[in-house]
């Protein structure tokens, strides 16, 4: 093969790839905008969902905030979304976190101003058999929350034996707390212990 010859196929090989890339990308920003219409849709995000004990707290002592939606999210934090949790609510998990026999609810609130930054994670749960809630504050901080999403995990799918041998956790459930940015990405599992909630930072897909 000539020079000439070589120069253009160098050309088509990377037409191709960029061709390629671009695919990829597109592929991903649809899902992802797909997932937000969904989440839009479907009312996923709506504090109805969740019951009215719940509600009233979230007026009384979390005035100005709000369950962090899908519109809130930065695309790529919103991407990483719509591939782990795409027909659930980014602000809000429900899980048997500490009682196998009743549901909890995991919110993460952030401040119905869009201008404003933080974000809080809470945990509502209520003994077996009422629908009284009292609420746990797992994390907060004053940051941007538009990197931040939760999901519910089964414990056995993020600890082997090893990590229930280390870290004791107790519900059948868990609640990921995913944050990424342009620099890093972390997920970050909040446990029962039996009396409070313990984290640990986890790599699984």
């Amino acid at each position: 093969m000539d020079f000439a010859s070589l120069r253009a196929s160098k050309a088509r090989y990377t037409l191709v790839l960029s061709l390629l890339s671009g695919l990829s990308f597109l592929q991903h920003a649809s899902f992802a905008a797909a997932a937000v219409d969904a989440d839009d849709a479907l009312g996923l995000c709506q504090v109805e969902t969740i019951p009215k004990d719940i509600r009233d707290t979230l007026e009384r002592r979390f005035y100005g905030w709000k369950v962090q939606d899908s519109g809130n999210l930065l695309p790529k934090i919103r991407q990483k979304w719509a591939s782990t949790a795409p027909l659930a609510c980014p602000g809000i998990a429900t899980g048997h976190f500490e009682d196998s026999r009743s549901v909890a609810y995991a919110l993460l609130l952030v401040p119905v101003d869009r201008s404003a930054n933080g974000y809080k994670f809470v945990v509502f749960s209520a003994p077996s058999g009422q629908s009284f809630y009292g609420f746990k504050m797992l994390d907060q901080a004053a940051i941007n929350a538009s990197t931040f999403f939760i999901h519910p995990v089964a414990v056995d799918r993020v600890f082997d034996s090893a990590l229930k041998k280390q870290f004791r956790p107790k519900g059948n459930d868990a609640i990921m707390l995913a944050f990424a940015d342009d620099r890093t990405a972390s997920q970050n599992v909040f446990f029962w212990k039996g009396d409070s909630y313990d984290h640990a930072q986890i790599d699984f897909n």
